[in-house]
Order: structure tokens, then sequence, then C-alpha cells
């Protein structure tokens, strides 16, 4: 539905979802790709920098529970609570893959969420975002920053920033922080600087990833943005001159920034002959005693040169989303679909659909070479550079599961 909205998101159009129980307001803007944009403690700096993307993007900011328009939620405590909620929301809005940006706690959140469902995440763009635990460069405490100095430490400059405040005492301004910064305070009740296991998880996100940082930030300090670069394998940083934790309210032309990290991950796939020899950037795994050569990549497909020593064999598991083709180059699979049971051979083609359970098996003395390929892309990327190397099965099984493939159990023996 539609309804009316205050002056500062004039052009923005509304969404109202209840989900479960929580009223959460929604703004969209624009036409496009989808560009979900997760905001931090205060709203009121308004949403400006969504009207640059909105040239080139669907832009979709939704209300955290308990902040801005969206209504309480006395059941939400913590941001394992905020990531369910944003999936329930997303599969309302029928959000299957996404850009995900997100600023300060919206950045916690939206790191968070990826790490959960990486299928939905095409990219990821933090804004000095919050809930990484840094020993070298700790978060001030934010509930012990006296009023009058808050505004140093969201700008390098406050005077920027003034016209966001009210000029004058305004009871219904300070109400409305008050609410938000309290539903802040309660998410960092046990873990005041974030949460210690994100470091440990951040290294499984394999999409590409933004940083901006103001190089003066205060708030979330500059020096983090080492933390995060060194932990995310596919993060690159940009950092903001003379700009303190508020970076888009700041220097509105950072907005630029996404715009054109957007504008390169969009770009058309490049065409040619990768050659025998060659591998597509390079990329080559090692799953389990197979080779996989990475061939193409892209949002839509991705193939991949595959070489299953004897012995060696993917088992029964799913693709809730994701079709699959095998192409035999040479040797001999066995290919268990559904069920049943078949040989494949050079030259053949197998074709595995997505929700059917199949599993791939050279039971023969030699190697067996295919060309794999999968559409759409979802997180498979992301899963084998995951699992590249890694020897225990169960712990491919479960990280397997983090990324959308699903192993199934092995069969009861009588």
């Amino acid at each position: 539905m539609k309804d009316l909205l205050p002056e500062c998101y004039d052009g923005f159009d509304r969404q109202d979802h209840v989900i479960d129980g929580v009223d959460t307001v929604v703004l969209t803007m624009g036409q496009g790709p989808d560009l979900v944009f997760l905001h931090g403690t205060g709203t009121f700096t308004g949403f400006d920098a969504a009207r640059v993307w909105a040239k080139t993007h669907r832009v979709i900011i939704p209300f955290h529970p308990g902040f801005g328009l969206s209504g309480e939620a006395p059941n939400i405590h913590n941001i394992e609570d905020h990531v369910f909620h944003y999936m329930a929301l997303f599969d309302a809005m029928k959000l299957d893959r996404v850009a995900l940006a997100g600023f300060s706690l919206g950045g916690w959140i939206a790191a968070e969420f990826a790490l959960r469902q990486p299928q939905r995440v095409s990219q990821l763009i933090l804004l000095a975002p919050a809930g990484l635990v840094s020993d070298s460069a700790p978060a001030p405490d934010l509930f012990s920053i006296a009023p009058d100095e808050l505004p140093g430490y969201l700008a390098h400059d406050p005077a920027r920033i003034l016209p966001l405040f009210p000029a004058a005492p305004d009871p219904k301004f300070d109400a409305a922080l008050g609410r938000e910064v309290t539903a802040f305070a309660r998410l960092l009740e046990a873990h005041p600087q974030g949460n210690p296991d994100l470091a440990r998880r951040l290294p499984r996100l394999g999409m590409p990833t933004l940083l901006i940082w103001g190089a003066q930030d205060r708030l979330r300090p500059a020096a983090q943005a080492q933390d995060w670069l060194s932990a995310l394998p596919e993060a690159r940083l940009e950092q903001v001159p003379d700009t303190g934790h508020l970076i888009l309210e700041e220097s509105p032309s950072s907005a630029a920034l996404v715009s054109r990290f957007l504008d390169e991950m969009a770009g058309d796939m490049p065409g040619g002959v990768i050659t025998a020899e060659e591998t597509w950037e390079a990329t080559e795994w090692q799953i389990l005693g197979q080779t996989y050569r990475l061939k193409q990549d892209g949002q839509d497909s991705m193939a991949w040169h595959a070489t299953f020593p004897p012995g060696t064999f993917v088992p029964p598991h799913i693709h809730p989303d994701q079709d699959e083709f095998v192409y035999v180059l040479s040797g001999e699979y066995t290919i268990r679909l559904d069920g049943e049971e078949r040989k494949a051979r050079t030259g053949d083609l197998v074709v595995m659909p997505r929700g059917v359970p199949h599993g791939i098996f050279n039971e023969s003395d030699d190697d067996a070479t295919s060309l794999f390929w999968v559409a759409p892309t979802r997180a498979l990327r992301s899963l084998f550079a995951a699992i590249d190397k890694v020897p225990d099965p169960d712990e491919v099984v479960r990280l397997a599961g983090l990324h959308n493939v699903h192993f199934l159990p092995p069969p009861e023996t009588k």
C-alpha cells in the first residue's frame, strides 16, 4: 500500500508489511536492479543518497523494527533477530538477489545477513559498519558522549551536518532519536563492542564487497577499516577524506562511490575464447580430491572444468534454486538422479534440475573429466572458495548448507 510520508521522504513510495507481528515500513524509489539499503541508528538524517542511486536502481530502504516509521518489536533483542526479520521481509517482498548496502548499525546487519543467506547478496556495500570487535581501535561508548559533543563524533566538520538537527529544542525530535538509540543499546547489552564471533566468520563472504569509511571517523574509528579489509576476501576500501561518521551526509559526493561500484559489477561479461589451458580469472579449486578450473562466471551462469580421479564423488545433494548440467569430456560417471542410477560417458549431457537430488561418482579406474555449469550462479562461487582445500567432508557439508546447497544424509543401512 501507499501512504503519506514526512516531507523529508518526498519522492519515495511507501510499502507497509507485517513481519512476524512487526509493522514494517519500506521506502522505495527508482527502477532497475534492486539495491537494499539498511540505515544506521539515527534515521533523522534522511536518505538523500538514495536519490542518486535511484537513477540506475530500485532502491529499497526498510526501517528496522523499533526505528523510524516501523513499529515496536519487543521480541527483537539482538542482531540475529534483525537478520531473521530481514529474511522474512525479503521473502514477503520476493527479493531473490539484491545488492545489499548498510551504514553503521545497518552495515552490521547487512554483513550478518550476507553470512547467513549469501545466495541473496550479489554485492555488499558497507559504510563505516558497526559489529566487528577491534582490539586495536575500539569504538567509543556512544552512551557516554555528552549531547553537545555528539556532532563532533558524527562529522569531521560539525557545521556540515548541523542543518540535520532542529534549530530549537524539539521534544518530538528528541523522543524519536531516543527511541532509536534505546533500540540500538538493547543490541549491545551482551557485547558492547559488537559480535565477538564476526571476525572469524567474515572470511566466508565471497561476494564483491566495497568498504567506505570517513578518514576522520571517531564513532567507528577509521582504523577499523583495516580489520574489515583483512577479514573480507573480496573487499576493497574507499576512504573519504575530511569526513567523519556520517559519510553520506557530510560528503554527499560519496554516494557516487556506491554507484560506481555497482556499475563496475554490472558490466557486461567480456567475450572471447578461454583456451583449454586457461582459467577464468586464474581461479582453480581443490575440493575433496577433485580439481575444478573456472571457465566462466557471471550472474546468470557459471561453468568449470572438473577432473574426478577414480573413487572421488559428490554425494547426493540439492540445489533449491539452480539447474546444473554436466557434459562429459572423457571417462565415465555414475549419476544418481532422483533415486535412479545411470552411466554418463564421453559426449553425454547430464541435466540435473533444481530441487531434484543428485550425486556424481567416478566408480571407474580412470580419471573422468567434464564441463559443469549452473544457472543462475547464486552463491556457488562463494561456496567453492569456502571449501577449497577443506579436508573434512563434514565441514564441507556444513559450509555448503550456508551457501544454499544441501547434502542429503546417507541412506539408512539395514
